[in-house]
C-alpha cells in the first residue's frame, strides 16, 4: 500500500506550476544573456563570454525541453552545438556568428509564440 496521499498532488501540482511560472518569466533574461554574449564574440573572442552562451543555450535546451516548448528545443539545441564548437576552438568564424544570430533570432520568435501560447 502506498502512502500517498491527495493533499500531497495538490502540493507536487503547485509547486510544479509554480517552476514553469518562474521558467517563463526568466526566459527574456535568457535571450539577453544570449543577446549579450554574442555581440561580444562577434567583437572578440572571449572564453567566459562563449562559456556563458554556451551554458545558457544548453541549459535551455534541456529546460525547454522539460516544460514541452518545442519550439525552443531545435534552435537552443543549435546554439548550444555553435557555443561548445567556440569553446572547443577558442575561436569564433563570421560563419558560425552569422549562424548563431540566425538562431537566437528563431529562439526569440519561439520563446514570443511560447508565451503567448
Amino acid at each position: 500500500m502506498s502512502d500517498f496521499k491527495p493533499e500531497e498532488a495538490e502540493f507536487y501540482e503547485d509547486a510544479v506550476a509554480e517552476i514553469r511560472q518562474e521558467f517563463d518569466r526568466g526566459l527574456p533574461g535568457r535571450i539577453d544573456t544570449l543577446d549579450s554574449m554574442l555581440r561580444i564574440l562577434a567583437e572578440n573572442f572571449d572564453q567566459k563570454a562563449a562559456q556563458t552562451f554556451f551554458y545558457q543555450a544548453h541549459s535551455l535546451k534541456g529546460t525547454a525541453g522539460s516544460f514541452e516548448a518545442r519550439q525552443l528545443i531545435e534552435p537552443a539545441a543549435r546554439l548550444s552545438q555553435i557555443g561548445r564548437g567556440w569553446l572547443e576552438a577558442g575561436a569564433t568564424t563570421a560563419e558560425e556568428l552569422s549562424l548563431a544570430q540566425g538562431e537566437l533570432e528563431r529562439l526569440r520568435q519561439g520563446v514570443s509564440e511560447y508565451l503567448a501560447g
